[in-house]
């Protein structure tokens, strides 16, 4: 819980764009005690998402797949377009973020991506390569989360207009090639949770900033 705080705390002193955080109660309450930060909430559960609603949360992410691929379990186009349309349905007015499973090929990363958009999403969220377990289910050459990140955000930013988040494996030199690649706004979890003090993660926050200055893109923290 420790970190948690410290990350909270960077975020908060380096102006990061928002905070996303797990959807339980508790790490929300305990964020707003430290920053007055935009929180984002990420879970695939509805009822777990309307009660973050309701006590006040203003961004959902349907996303924190990672959670799940650890239990052996996997998702789909149709999945997704199903959870995604009651979300929007029951949250019409929610800043809406879809993460589009890495486990799909990009043919059906790019459907669902222009059927999120038609609906009404807010902005989709790149997923890099987080579970090997899953490689084989999706035809592509073995990429590190870096470089399949990197992939999906290029392609995607040529067919969709929403917002583009790229959010997995990205650090200091890569965060501006992810905004030239056509990202709108880059998750650094990975680049300040490899930094073992609060100043360090302030640092790296500022200069992952310094690196996107006099751009659209923004920096967020996951």
């Amino acid at each position: 819980m420790k970190e948690v705080q410290n990350i909270i705390k960077a975020s908060e002193i380096a102006q990061a764009t928002y905070i996303d955080i797990a959807a339980d109660t508790n790490i929300i309450f305990l964020a707003s005690q430290f920053t007055h930060l935009p929180l984002c909430i990420s879970s695939i559960i509805p009822d777990q998402i309307y009660k973050c609603v309701d006590i006040g949360i203003e961004i959902v992410e349907i996303g924190n797949f990672d959670a799940y691929y650890n239990k052996g379990m996997i998702f789909n186009v149709k999945d997704i377009k199903n959870l995604s349309r009651t979300i929007r349905r029951r949250l019409p007015n929610i800043h809406l973020c879809v993460t589009l499973p890495y486990i799909i090929s990009i043919k059906e990363q790019i459907e669902l991506a222009k059927y999120l958009e038609f609906i009404g999403v807010n902005s989709i969220q790149i997923e890099g390569n987080i579970n090997h377990r899953y490689d084989r289910l999706n035809q592509r050459l073995p990429l590190n989360r870096y470089n399949s990140t990197l992939i999906n955000t290029y392609s995607l930013s040529r067919i969709v207009n929403i917002p583009i988040i790229a959010a997995s494996g990205l650090n200091l030199s890569s965060a501006y090639i992810a905004q030239s690649y056509g990202a709108s706004c880059i998750g650094i979890k990975t680049a300040i949770i490899q930094e073992t003090t609060l100043n360090k993660k302030i640092d790296m926050i500022k200069k992952i900033k310094s690196t996107l200055k006099d751009t659209t893109t923004r920096s967020y923290i996951l």
